[in-house]
């Protein structure tokens, strides 16, 4: 139906946004972190769309 590729599509769109500032995060050496990032590690961005934060070294 066309209700269920509507939802499909919103999923899919969402699903790369997110992706794309997870794959940000890695590129720039950084990984994904539930909690706030401490020192040494410092915040240089987002993964999952804003959920969590990118640390790096």
């Amino acid at each position: 139906t066309k209700e269920h590729e509507f939802s499909l599509g919103v999923f899919f769109v969402a699903y790369s946004q997110e992706a794309a500032d997870t794959l940000a995060c890695r590129e720039n050496r950084g990984y994904c972190s539930f909690a706030a990032c401490s020192a040494p590690l410092v915040d240089v961005g987002t993964c999952r769309g804003g959920k969590l934060k990118c640390c790096k070294w």
